[in-house]
C-alpha cells in the first residue's frame, strides 16, 4: 500500500498529539492526586495539633493564633450554620472542646468547638492548577505550529511534482523556481537548472539535425536534376532510385531521432502485409527484375501499428537477418497474432538482451554479429507501438517474434467459397510448435 509524504506527517502529528495528550493527563492527574493527598494530611497534621492543645491547655487564643498563622480565618455566620446543619447528629454528644477539618463545596474548613458554641474557620490558601494547564496548552501550541510549519515547507513537493509531470509530458516552459531556503528549495531550483539545460540541448540538437538535413537534401535535389539529364534511360532510373533512397534514409533518420527522443506520436492503422513488403524492399533497395530474398507465407494478412515506425523496425530485422544469415534469405511467418522473422544461422552467443542495446559487439570479436543500432532502433520502435519482442531458436533457426501485431488475415467475399492455400513448408520448421501452425495458418476471418 502506497503512502504519500503528507499523510505521513498528518500520521505522525495525529501520534504525537495523542502521546502528548496521554502523558500530560496522566502527569496532571498524578499531580493533583498527590497536592490533594499533601493537603488531606497537611491539615489532619493541623487539627492533631489543635486538638493536642485543647487537651493539655484549653488555650483558645493560642489556638486561634496558629489557624491565623497557618492560613485560617473565621469564616461568615452563613457557612457555619450550613455544616452545622449537616453535622449536627455527630456533634451533640461532644462537650468538650474540639477541633475537625472537613470539606464542603471544594473548600477546606476547620471545625472548632469553644465551650458550648462553634466557630468555623475557613483555608483560605489555594490550590491552584493553572500552571499545569498552562504548561499543556504551550505543548499542544507548539505541536500545532511545529506541524503546521513542517506541512508548509512540503507543500512546494505537490507543485514541483506537477511540474515534473508537465515536462515529462512535453511541456518545454515549466519553471520550477523557488524561494525556499530549505533542501526542497534547493531541489527545485536544481531541477529547473536541469530543464533549462535540457531545453538548451534540445534546441541544439533539433537546430543541428535540421541543419544536416537541409544541407544533405540540396546535393540530393542537384544530383536528382543532374540524373535526368542523363541520356540512358537505365542509369537515370537508377541514380534515380537511389538519391530517392537517400531522401527515404534522411526521413527514417528523422523519425530515428524523434523516437528516440521519445517525441514521436505513434499513430496506429490497419495495413496489408503486401504494401509493408513493398516499402521494405524500396528500402532496402530490391532490385525489382531480381528474386527477393524475403518470404513471406501469406501477403493477405493485416497488420496493426504505425506504418512508418513498423516499416522501419521490420526493415531493420529483415536486412539483419539477410545480413547474417547463412543463404541469404529471411522467412516471414505468421503464428497466431505474431510475427515470426526468421533465417537460417546459428544461435546467438550472447544473451538476448544485450543486442537490444546501442552498438553492441560480442566479447569475442570472431563471434560478433555486429548489429550496432539495428536492435536497438527496433526495440525502441516497436515499444513505441506498444509491442513486444522476443527471440527463440528452433531447428537451426534464428527466430525472432513480434507479438499481438497482426489483425487478421484478408480475403474477398468471392473467394469465401474457394480452397485454402496448404501452408508454407517452412512454417512448421520455423515455429517449432508441432501443429499448432497448421491450425493458425490461413484460418479465415472475414471483416
Amino acid at each position: 500500500m502506497r503512502f504519500s509524504i503528507f499523510f505521513k506527517v498528518v500520521a505522525l502529528f495525529m501520534i504525537t498529539l495523542f502521546s502528548f495528550g496521554a502523558f500530560a493527563y496522566y502527569f496532571v492527574s498524578s499531580q493533583i492526586n498527590h497536592e490533594n493527598y499533601q493537603n488531606e494530611m497537611r491539615h489532619y497534621q493541623f487539627v492533631t495539633t489543635i486538638n493536642e492543645i485543647l487537651n493539655n491547655y484549653s488555650d483558645y487564643r493560642a489556638i486561634e493564633d496558629y489557624l491565623y498563622k497557618i492560613g485560617f480565618r473565621e469564616t461568615t455566620i452563613e457557612n457555619l450554620e450550613k455544616v452545622l446543619a449537616k453535622r449536627r447528629h455527630q456533634l451533640h454528644h461532644r462537650n468538650i472542646g474540639y477541633a475537625e477539618v472537613f470539606k464542603f463545596s471544594d473548600m477546606v474548613f476547620i471545625l472548632l468547638k469553644k465551650d458550648e458554641h462553634f466557630v468555623l474557620y475557613k483555608d483560605l490558601h489555594s490550590v491552584s492548577y493553572r500552571n499545569y494547564f498552562l504548561a499543556i496548552t504551550v505543548g499542544l501550541l507548539l505541536i500545532l505550529f511545529l506541524f503546521l510549519f513542517v506541512l508548509q515547507s512540503l507543500l512546494p513537493l505537490r507543485e514541483l511534482r506537477s511540474q515534473v509531470k508537465r515536462f515529462a509530458q512535453g511541456d518545454k516552459s515549466v519553471s520550477c523556481k523557488s524561494k525556499q531556503k530549505d533542501e526542497i528549495g534547493d531541489l527545485a531550483n536544481e531541477f529547473d537548472n536541469c530543464i533549462q539545460k535540457i531545453n538548451a540541448m534540445n534546441e541544439s540538437r533539433v537546430l543541428f539535425l535540421r541543419s544536416i538535413m537541409h544541407e544533405l537534401r540540396t546535393p540530393i535535389t542537384k544530383g536528382k536534376i543532374l540524373s535526368s539529364m542523363l541520356k540512358e534511360e537505365l542509369s537515370c532510373k537508377r541514380f534515380s532510385s537511389i538519391f530517392d533512397h537517400l531522401n527515404m534514409l534522411i526521413e527514417q533518420f528523422a523519425r530515428i531521432e524523434q523516437l528516440a527522443s521519445k517525441n514521436y506520436g505513434s499513430n496506429k492503422e490497419k495495413f496489408l502485409m503486401s504494401d509493408l513488403i513493398n516499402k521494405i524492399e524500396k528500402m532496402l533497395l530490391i532490385d525489382e527484375d531480381k528474386k527477393s530474398p524475403i518470404h513471406v507465407s501469406s501477403s493477405n494478412y493485416i497488420i496493426e501499428a504505425d506504418f512508418e515506425l513498423f516499416s522501419i523496425a521490420l526493415k531493420n530485422m529483415v536486412d539483419n537477418a539477410i545480413k547474417y544469415s547463412d543463404d541469404k534469405q529471411v522467412f516471414l511467418d505468421f503464428i497466431g497474432n505474431n510475427l515470426v522473422v526468421s533465417n537460417k544461422s546459428k544461435p546467438l552467443k550472447e544473451d538476448f538482451e544485450k543486442y537490444l542495446q546501442p552498438y553492441f559487439k560480442s566479447s569475442n570479436p570472431s563471434q560478433a554479429h555486429g548489429f550496432g543500432l539495428g536492435m536497438y532502433i527496433i526495440k525502441n520502435a516497436l515499444e513505441a507501438m506498444g509491442l513486444n519482442l522476443s527471440y527463440h531458436y528452433s531447428n537451426g533457426r534464428i527466430c525472432f517474434t513480434i507479438h499481438d501485431c497482426v489483425f487478421n488475415s484478408f480475403y474477398d467475399l468471392e473467394e469465401d467459397d474457394e480452397e485454402l492455400p496448404p501452408p508454407p513448408e517452412n512454417l512448421k520448421e520455423v515455429s517449432g510448435m508441432k501443429g499448432i501452425e497448421k491450425a493458425n495458418y490461413g484460418v479465415k476471418e472475414k471483416q
